[in-house]
């Protein structure tokens, strides 16, 4: 990469990695995965800068290569604990190992602990989306029409009240 490059993706990504923060966050609770999958990320935009097409936005390119990073970290992730561990040692609620979660209320861990039952996409929506991006970039993002971001987006939103209904009455729930 040329000096010029260089310096100009440095200072993209000073003022964009903020994203890569975000997007771990989604991904990881641990907070030792959390900088190990910033690292990697940051490294894929290093290495994909060439082909960056400047007629897109920055952070729209950098959250595109740092989701597919995360994701694949995350099926990564799953194959080698389930190849490794038996499933009774896995029953524990990852946000007690986080601090941040710690200081969290009860109504955002177990949101969190919702968000983590979604499948990789929509939990690519759900955190895109509470960034305040629109319909429009999320779906530039993620690769899909804007109209199947706010259908998904809806059915998300449904089935995470109901995961709060459940668990805030659970009775009600198996009626």
């Amino acid at each position: 990469m040329s000096p010029p490059d260089k310096t100009r993706f440095l200072a993209l990504f000073r003022d964009h990695r903020a994203i890569l923060y975000k997007v771990a966050f989604g991904y990881c609770r641990n907070r030792e995965d959390r900088v190990d999958l910033v690292q990697e990320m940051a490294f894929q935009l290093w290495r994909s800068f060439r082909h960056y097409d400047s007629r897109v936005k920055f952070s729209t390119w950098a959250y595109r290569v740092a989701m597919n990073v995360a994701i694949s970290h995350l099926r990564g992730e799953s194959r080698r604990i389930r190849d490794t561990l038996p499933l009774d040692e896995l029953a524990y609620e990852f946000a007690a190992d986080d601090p941040l979660a710690e200081e969290a209320g009860d109504n955002m861990r177990v949101l969190r602990l919702l968000i983590d039952e979604l499948d990789e996409l929509n939990r690519a929506l759900v955190l895109l989306y509470f960034e305040g991006h629109s319909a429009e970039e999320i779906a530039e993002i993620v690769g899909i029409s804007p109209g199947n971001v706010t259908t998904r987006m809806n059915r998300v939103k449904n089935k995470l009240q109901r995961g709060f209904a459940r668990l805030e009455n659970p009775q009600e729930a198996t009626l």
